[in-house]
């Protein structure tokens, strides 16, 4: 009997050993636990607030756990360091950010880790500097009760207007319009449709549309044109390039107005000598008397001219007498016909006094 007893007891101690390690096996599967351990390493996060957080939750990156929370505890800045535990091969960029999330019906936290776009990574033991805090349903609640009641009371006030007979009817009125406004815009939508109108012309008519294309073609081909004038400005092209570009034409033309000011400051100072007199032109138009003296020279001037025209004098007959003109004429012919004998019988008169100084 003892041996009898002594095996059921075995076979029970076993069955029981079975069944928890079966129990262990199911509580760690339901806890997300894994039973053999990876290799990590530690990187931390400061939140303002990590309400509902545990410690050995879920830490996932685009939905795949990459670790464990390992540590909470509060920071010297009166907010929430959280220590976690990050599977060895995953990297987190320097500009990551980690968030508290809620999983699940029953609300369960866990940290989503947002991968950067940085090429730089977090090394082991450094903290992630991109933080965002969960929202804690009371102060959700706390928010939306303020426009609940402000909603409340809005509804309540509109339920006395539109009560009332007056509120009926305006708000049979306000109907009665926007089904006109309705009607006139079904209108408006008919004549755009047609054609009709400037505006229907210019979304139905294609001769306009053919015109603005063109036109959009001449400008593009204003646009080259000017480009090319521009590249031909800026290449020292052309008159006005030169003009833009050319700092020797420039010194040239800035020279040439400095002489211009210095010849018109010159032109002034002349102009003032002139108006006091100095100079033979000042004078000529300051001094009477030598004015006085030009007009009787000139007056003096026109009294011979005209008696020379009307033939008196000297000058005046030889100018206007035909007959003088004749005779001295005659007189040239003469004395050119003496001279002509006179050299005629020069050598003559000349071998003869010869012939006579010998013969002596």
């Amino acid at each position: 009997m003892k041996k009898s007893n002594t095996g059921t007891e075995i076979k029970v101690g076993i069955f029981v050993l079975i069944a928890l390690a079966l129990l262990t096996y199911m509580s760690l599967k339901l806890g997300e636990e894994s039973i053999t351990t990876k290799k990590t390493y530690p990187v931390e996060a400061i939140f303002d607030d990590v309400s509902g957080l545990v410690e050995g939750a879920r830490v996932e990156m685009a939905g795949v756990e990459i670790g464990r929370v390992a540590d909470i505890s509060l920071a010297d800045n009166g907010k929430a360091r959280v220590r976690m535990n990050i599977y060895e091969g995953v990297k987190i960029a320097k500009d990551a950010v980690a968030m508290v999330r809620t999983k699940g019906v029953l609300g369960d936290r866990y940290v989503e880790i947002r991968q950067g776009k940085s090429p730089e990574y977090i090394p082991p033991g450094g903290m992630i500097a991109r933080t965002v805090s969960p929202v804690d349903l009371d102060e959700i609640l706390a928010e939306v009760g303020p426009a609940l009641q402000d909603i409340r009371h809005i509804t309540a006030t509109l339920r006395e207007v539109l009560a009332s007979d007056t509120g009926k009817k305006n708000l049979r009125e306000m109907i009665a319009n926007l089904s006109k406004a309705a009607a006139a815009f079904k209108q408006v939508g008919d004549m755009l449709v047609q054609g009709k109108g400037t505006l229907g012309k210019l979304l139905t008519d294609e001769t306009l549309y053919k015109r603005l294309d063109s036109l959009s073609i001449n400008m593009n081909e204003a646009s080259i044109n000017l480009n090319k004038i521009f590249k031909k400005l800026n290449s020292n092209q052309g008159t006005l390039g030169r003009l833009i570009n050319d700092e020797e034409l420039y010194n040239e033309i800035k020279t040439a107005f400095k002489n211009i000011s210095h010849a018109t400051s010159t032109l002034d100072e002349l102009i003032q000598r002139v108006e006091k007199g100095e100079g033979t032109l000042g004078k000529l138009l300051s001094d009477d008397e030598l004015y006085e003296n030009l007009s009787q020279t000139v007056a003096s001037l026109r009294k011979i001219t005209e008696k020379i025209e009307k033939g008196e004098g000297t000058l005046g007959k030889l100018i206007n007498d035909d007959e003088l003109y004749f005779e001295a004429k005659k007189t040239l012919q003469s004395v050119n016909q003496a001279a002509s004998g006179v050299q005629e019988q020069m050598p003559v008169t000349i071998l003869g006094t010869i012939g006579g100084l010998v013969l002596q």
